[in-house]
């Protein structure tokens, strides 16, 4: 199955004008019209679990940011074999799309350090990764799931196959366990630091030169000169 589909966190507040207050009544600022907010419940599910109602959402949407935590970054981290995670969180909109049904949309994003494979030194680097993904129950991702097995094993060379909707657990989306595969997706596997770049060794370019039927052909017409 395809894996489906992390940075320094701006603050919207550094778009507004300087001096001039907001006209926002306070604890407003988050919200609009036709959308609530609330937050992730915490749960022992993995390295970063925020776990979510899917019934806060069938009414309107629902936006939703998740943060991890210092020790959460560092799990992390090992579990993707990185030296560091130095930030890590997501901001996203739950709405509904059909009979159990929900749409996630939002951003991951993140600043982890990674080792440069010319140099083999660490360097830091942000990244965000946007989503978009539909959750489902646990029974039409099961069918979904073995549709597109029978597809891919009728033609693996198919493309467009559309992703089977990833799983509602006991009414919940875990947005924590998105943003892990979003990390995993963001880290290059040839992680290069800027700047930096492969120079291959000098005496194997000169023996490519010198056996070069050009270079054979220089050298015996300068003999022929000398003479």
């Amino acid at each position: 199955m395809k894996i489906r589909r992390p940075g320094s966190f701006s603050s919207r507040s550094a778009s507004k004008t300087p001096g001039k207050p907001s006209t926002r009544p306070a604890g407003k600022s988050q919200q609009r019209e036709g959308v609530h907010v609330a937050g992730a419940t915490n749960a022992p599910r993995g390295p970063f679990s925020r776990m979510v109602e899917v019934a806060q959402a069938e009414s309107k949407p629902l936006r939703v940011t998740i943060t991890a935590t210092e020790a959460e970054c560092a799990e992390l981290a090992r579990l993707n074999d990185i030296p560091a995670i130095a930030a890590l969180g997501g901001s996203f909109e739950v709405t509904a799309a059909g009979r159990d049904r929900f749409r996630v949309v939002g951003s991951v994003k993140g600043r982890v350090t990674q080792v440069c494979v010319v140099s083999l030194e660490p360097f830091e680097h942000e990244f965000t990764q946007p989503v978009d993904m539909i959750f489902a129950s646990l029974a039409e991702v099961e069918q979904a799931e073995a549709a597109y097995a029978r597809r891919n094993e009728e033609d693996p060379e198919a493309e467009n196959i559309p992703d089977p909707p990833a799983a509602i657990f006991n009414g919940q989306i875990d947005l924590g366990e998105l943003a892990c595969e979003e990390v995993a997706l963001a880290l290059d596997p040839y992680p290069r630091k800027g700047g930096v770049e492969f120079v291959p060794e000098t005496e194997e370019s000169e023996d490519i030169v010198e056996a070069s039927p050009f270079a054979a052909l220089a050298k015996l017409k300068q003999g022929r000169e000398e003479t």
